[in-house]
């Protein structure tokens, strides 16, 4: 049975990684290195793992801890956990995020029947604070994330170098060869880490395809984006696009949409 390495990604997760860390404590697949990777939580973070660990040390493969002295941005956290990774899968979950008993069961066997596909499961969106909440935009956006998932690459990989379709939490279970072929994650982005990963999987021939299970459950939050982080993911996706998606559109294809598209980021290049 292959071994799987989940990487839980924390900061300021000390009020939320137990629910994480049980929830990968409690799966029904038996091989699983567990590898929490802390970007230099300013709380309590690594002392609540590190209590974690040591009441539950035996309770799967290997646990891992991997701390950083300064605070360096989700893909440099990602590649320290891959860095001392032994999987053969990689699955990837936030510190505030938990997953159902059965979800690495699920992913592994949606892998093993589909070489060369990797799965877009179902999310089920929560807040503990306010159980009510509904998220309609949200939720829109995930089931358009589900009928991407059933197109055939060429138009997947069409679709995606037009702007990102993929609800990151689902998405993330790839082979580590996958993930070592390509160099892991890109860390000149610092503010996102999805978007430039799920490109390279289509423009490397491979796929994604729908995992019909609602298998993860993602944290919503109740604070509002602030507009200076706002601009830093602008600027991020304005970087990716002019580093790759403009290249990759006209290898494909798409001259006249990259085309369009630099015109816009030509116009916001003083954000």
């Amino acid at each position: 049975m292959k071994l799987v390495s989940v990487i839980v990604l924390s900061y300021r997760s000390a009020g939320t990684i137990v629910e994480t860390l049980d929830s990968i404590k409690n799966q029904t697949y038996p091989n699983i290195e567990l590898i929490v990777t802390d970007d230099a939580s300013p709380d309590n973070t690594v002392q609540v793992v590190q209590k974690w660990i040591a009441q539950n040390r035996q309770a799967l493969t290997s646990i891992k801890l991997v701390t950083s002295d300064k605070n360096t941005g989700l893909p440099a956290n990602i590649n320290r956990g891959l860095k001392v990774a032994k999987g053969a899968y990689y699955k990837g979950i936030a510190g505030d995020d938990y997953l159902t008993k059965d979800a690495i069961e699920s992913y592994v066997q949606f892998c093993e029947h589909n070489p060369g596909v990797f799965p877009i499961a179902k999310v089920q969106l929560f807040n503990d604070k306010n159980p009510n909440a509904v998220y309609a935009d949200v939720q829109a956006y995930c089931d358009r994330c589900y009928e991407f998932a059933r197109k055939d690459r060429h138009e997947q990989y069409r679709m995606l170098l037009i702007q990102n379709r993929i609800v990151a939490p689902s998405a993330t279970f790839y082979t580590m060869d996958f993930i070592r072929k390509v160099g892991g994650y890109d860390e000149s982005y610092r503010w996102f880490e999805d978007y430039p990963m799920n490109l390279e999987v289509l423009h490397a021939g491979y796929q994604f395809g729908l995992l019909d299970k609602q298998i993860v459950y993602y944290r919503m939050s109740d604070k509002s984006v602030t507009a200076s982080n706002l601009r830093q993911l602008k600027k991020a996706e304005r970087q990716l696009f002019f580093k790759k998606r403009f290249w990759y559109m006209w290898q494909n294809g798409m001259g006249w949409e990259a085309v369009k598209q630099c015109k816009s980021w030509v116009k916001l290049q003083g954000i």
